[in-house]
């Protein structure tokens, strides 16, 4: 691609348009002699680019993403983007040619001064003639070598690569300062030096030499373990290294292997410096059960002189003829595998027979499968492949006799309680199994789960006597026959065996024998569970669920993925589905986080804490609730109660409430459990905390809001409990986390409101104090409003167990740093009602006036009945026979011998003063009537008579004209209703003397002597 000048001025145009500022930049560059220079970068040509100038005056430009520059030729380059260090890198290579005696160039050479600004990579290459050495030396701090997955902190690094006489290529990681002076290579190697931008280098980095390769040997001593013996084998025929045994002063035997035995130590050299790549070590135990009992737990302990080979521990299994050796690998299992598979750990296990026709593989095994078991007939060898540099990882394996079989081997296969799939091979396989033998495999198969056998790959071999068949056995009652070419058992139920038995082949003509792989898949017999979680209307809500026990056949799913435990996210809606998973074996807890980190994002309410709403499908109940309380760092959390007042449970004052609801504080440091029903009107923590609800066991209830959350700016406290004792009973109150201690350097409070007119008996029932470290424990009392303390004591004072307060107080707490102890408050608070001084002063005072109105009450009614009686005075009638009766005296006349028969005994209070109950229900005047004389001579008791409606609010005369005493001054003599003797009984006794009734006149005798008539003008004469 080339540009103009004309063109880099429009890209410094467009440049200046994108980024604000343009620049061409061009630089002249000379690499030196034996220097190879590549610029590249990663961006596209047209978003960044280098430019070699040529022509008249830079009138050409040639812009590459990629630009190699020659040795010993200068060049001017331009840079078309801005920032070209960020985009660029430079390789720079130098070739070193090296002889047996010197190299040249002589050093590890740089050009400081080249492309200083980019990341550069000095690369030298290092060659020499074979049988040759190569020496890197670094003459000042040295290096340090680093594993190859490190890095170096400041990105100044070495790396050398070397390939080896076999071909093997070595990595080698190396940071500046450190202990490596130099460096051994062979006579191919790679040095690479990694520069970041801008960082200095010196322009001398190293020495380089060569000398001629010298043979040695590498010499290793070696003691065998009893009843064990070593084999070193030559792998690769190619190779002139030998082994050589040294014992004692016996000359050196060498030779292409050697076999090691006995527990003398022996001293073993090779004629190589690299060993490692011409033999493999095989450490090889017997272990004979014929004729005494096996082992038991088998151990390979690790031989740390070979660990740079490939090893192979082998144990030679041996019992009695007809009898099996059993492998028992219950522990993490083991897994079959081909052959040519390799396993992840690089820790390969075999199984191999020994058959008249030679040895048989009965399979190959990596560990952590559902294999538990191997049994094989007579005589075998079990083997481990560990490769080389690979540390021995050994499993402990049970060896152990077991009973007589006819069988080549029987395999125990325990199926994992889960959705699984398990894949297993013939023996030998996938080469021939042997004629007119058996093999059988027996199925642990786990509750509630169907099992199904498919055939994967098989072979049938051309039979000349008996047919290959395949058995299935169920809890040893029946066999069922299939074909390799049957459908074979679907969705089956239970344990079972499989056998696989082989037919006497015909081998004319090399045709294929007997091999088979095949699976067995379990599936849970039940349906599962769907339950979809809908919290896309939670943001801060959090659910989990987990089981509570291992081995469970529980399977839970989270779209569709198995887990073991279930996380569903806040704002998420998740399908889950749960199978064989009863309510005890899962535990469901939930969480939800409430707050804000700046004041500004503070809810302005308060919020209540309320258990959320959970599907019903979900298969368990929630165990846990947790709301995570979180405020800015001058904040505090308020918790009141949603009614009534909170208390704290305390010892012998246990909540028992259905839920247990527990405050702890962001760190962990438990604060209290508080119910309702208490005094406690209002907690204050100056702290992040967590509030937990846990359903108490067999609970069954719904549980109302536990607190009304709000948030509120710093307090001077680290709690602050505002209390409002009741009148009935006490309040006790406590420091956090009674019995336990407070937070050391914390404090607390208490605001004790009292009602009016009472004070308050304040008694320390249980104080804890600590031995203080720095500082002092504070217990300090006073009333509302009043600078001066009632109550002020440290830990080393003597405290009282009783204060009495008249009014509302502070009661304030505060922790040292503790050296030993802990430092609880408990305390109770009662009400006492305040004694009035005044109180009898003011009782005396109204006293004194009630009676000073009592005495002037009596005085105005003497005074009023004596002008009643002298205005009846004024009315006197003269009576000329019998005893004289004169209005206003004190009594009736007596007479019959003083029979006081006609005189009432007792007049109910209503006949009486009936005018003045304002009966609702009665609005006419009171009447009464005289029903006259009793049997017994008692007067009859005075009845109400009320008058009609019509008679009502109608003015009357005191008597009717036509019920009058007849005619004024009559002259005849004076009838009895006529006498002074008799009063009418219609006349009532009140203000106005009026008459109750127009009825007949009932006459009472007011006098014991008869009236006799008189002459008309004797009574006119009286008058």
């Amino acid at each position: 691609m080339k540009f103009s000048t004309t063109t880099c001025a429009l890209l410094g145009i467009v440049v200046l348009l994108n980024s604000g500022f343009s620049e061409c930049l061009q630089m002249s560059v000379l690499p030196e002699a034996g220097t190879n220079v590549t610029l590249s970068t990663s961006r596209s040509a047209e978003e960044c680019s280098v430019c070699r100038v040529s022509g008249v005056n830079g009138s050409e430009l040639a812009c590459f993403s990629t630009l190699a520059l020659q040795p010993e030729q200068s060049v001017t380059l331009q840079y078309n983007c801005t920032n070209p260090h960020e985009a660029f890198t430079a390789e720079i290579l130098k070739t070193v040619e090296c002889t047996e005696a010197s190299c040249s160039p002589a050093t590890g050479q740089t050009q400081p001064s080249l492309f200083k600004d980019l990341s550069r990579t000095f690369i030298w290459q290092l060659t020499g003639p074979e049988e040759t050495q190569l020496v890197l030396t670094f003459p000042e701090d040295g290096l340090k070598k680093i594993e190859p997955s490190e890095t170096c902190p400041d990105q100044y690094q070495y790396t050398v690569v070397s390939t080896q006489p076999n071909g093997d290529v070595h990595t080698e990681k190396f940071c500046r300062t450190g202990p490596v002076s130099h460096v051994d290579l062979p006579n191919k190697a790679v040095v690479n030096l990694q520069v970041p931008g801008k960082e200095e280098v010196d322009q001398t980095l190293f020495e380089i030499t060569s000398k001629p390769l010298v043979k040695r040997s590498r010499m290793i001593n070696v003691a065998p373990e009893p009843q064990t013996t070593i084999f070193i084998r030559k792998v690769d025929p190619e190779s002139a290294c030998t082994v050589c045994k040294n014992e004692g002063s016996e000359p050196s035997q060498c030779s292409n292997s050697l076999t090691l035995t006995g527990t003398n130590s022996f001293s073993v050299d090779f004629t190589c410096p690299q060993p490692q790549d011409s033999f493999r070590v095989e450490i090889n135990k017997e272990i004979d059960c014929s004729e005494t009992d096996c082992p038991g737990d088998v151990v390979q302990a690790e031989f740390p002189h070979f660990l740079e080979f490939n090893r192979s521990f082998t144990w030679d299994l041996r019992v009695s003829p007809l009898q099996a050796f059993k492998l028992d690998f219950s522990g993490p299992g083991m897994k079959q595998v081909l052959p040519s598979d390799s396993c992840p750990d690089e820790h390969t296990y075999s199984i191999i027979t020994y058959q008249r026709t030679g040895p048989l593989n009965i399979g190959t095994y990596c560990r952590n499968g559902s294999i538990s078991m191997v049994q094989v007939l007579y005589k075998g060898r079990l083997s481990l492949m560990v490769p080389a540099e690979r540390k021995l990882d050994p499993e402990i394996f049970k060896v152990s006799t077991g009973g007589e079989i006819k069988k080549l081997a029987v395999v125990n296969v325990n199926l994992p309680s889960k959705t699984s799939v398990t894949e297993l091979f013939s023996a030998n396989y996938p080469n021939n199994f042997p004629d007119d033998d058996l093999m059988m495999w027996d199925f642990r198969v786990p509750p509630n789960y169907n099992y199904t056998v498919k055939f994967l790959e098989n072979t049938a071999p051309r039979c000349l006597r008996k047919e290959v068949a395949v058995e299935y056995q169920q809890d040893g009652k029946y066999k069922i026959g299939r074909k390799l070419t049957d459908t074979q058992p679907t969705q089956q139920q239970g344990s079972f065996t499989m056998s696989l038995t082989n037919c006497e082949t015909d081998r004319r003509g090399n045709p294929p024998g007997l091999s088979l792989k095949f699976q067995v898949a379990v599936v849970k017999s039940s349906h599962p569970v769907l339950c979809t979680v809908d919290l896309e209307n939670e943001p801060d809500l959090t659910i989990e669920i987990e089981k509570t026990t291992s081995g469970t056949f529980c399977e839970m799913k989270m779209d569709t993925v198995l887990q073991d435990k279930i996380i569903v996210p806040p704002g998420k809606k998740t399908n889950l589905a749960f199978q064989d998973c009863p309510s005890k074996e899962l535990k469901m807890t939930a969480s939800k986080t409430l707050g804000c980190q700046k004041w500004e994002e503070c809810p302005m309410e308060g919020t209540q804490l309320t258990l959320p709403v959970m599907a019903p499908c979900l298969p368990v109940q929630m165990q846990k609730m947790t709301w995570n309380l979180m405020v800015p760092g001058d904040g505090t959390v308020d918790l009141l109660p949603t009614t009534g007042n909170l208390r704290q449970s305390l010892p012998g004052q246990e909540c028992e409430r259905p839920y247990i609801v527990n405050v702890a504080e962001v760190d962990g440091t438990p604060f209290g459990e508080f119910c309702p029903k208490g005094a406690i009107s209002k907690v204050q923590i100056h702290s992040n905390i967590s509030v937990t609800a846990t359903p108490r066991p067999a609970s069954r209830s719904q549980a109302s809001p536990f607190f009304n959350v709000t948030f509120s700016r710093e307090i001077n406290e680290s709690y602050i409990f505002t209390v409002s004792p009741k009148v009935a009973s006490p309040s006790v109150v406590s420091t956090p986390n009674w019995p336990n201690g407070m937070k050391p350097r914390s404090t607390a409070s208490w605001i004790v409101l009292l009602p009016p007119h009472y004070g308050a008996e304040l008694i320390f029932k249980n104080i804890s104090q600590p031995k203080c470290g720095e500082g002092h424990t504070y217990i300090k009392a006073q009333t509302l409003g009043s600078l001066e303390e009632m109550l002020s004591r440290r830990e080393d004072e003597k405290m009282e167990d009783t204060l009495n307060i008249p009014d509302s107080f502070y009661l304030n707490t505060s922790n040292c740093l503790l050296q030993e102890g802990e430092f609880s408050l408990l305390s109770k608070i009662t009400l006492q009602k305040k004694s009035n001084v005044l109180l009898p002063i003011i009782l005396g005072t109204i006293g004194a006036l009630l009676v000073l109105m009592l005495i002037v009450l009596a005085v105005v009614c003497v005074a009023l009945r004596k002008k009643k009686k002298k205005l009846a005075k004024e009315a006197s009638i003269y009576i000329p026979k019998g005893n004289i009766f004169l209005p206003g005296e004190g009594g009736f006349p007596k007479s019959r011998a003083n029979n006081e028969s006609h005189v009432y005994t007792s007049i109910e209070d209503t006949m009486v003063y009936g005018h003045l109950l304002h009966d609702p229900a009665y609005s006419g005047p009171v009447t009464d009537q005289y029903g006259g004389p009793q049997a017994d001579g008692k007067p009859s008791r005075m009845e109400k008579a009320p008058m009609s409606d019509t008679e009502q609010d109608v003015y009357r005369p005191f008597l009717d004209p036509s019920q009058g005493m007849g005619p004024a001054r009559p002259h005849t003599p004076v009838d009895r209703q006529g006498s002074l003797g008799f009063v009418d009984r219609r006349m009532v006794d009140n203000e106005l003397n009026t008459f109750k009734s127009n009825g007949d006149l009932t006459p009472l005798r007011l006098s014991t002597v008869e009236p006799q008539a008189e002459p008309i003008g004797e009574v006119e004469e009286a008058l």
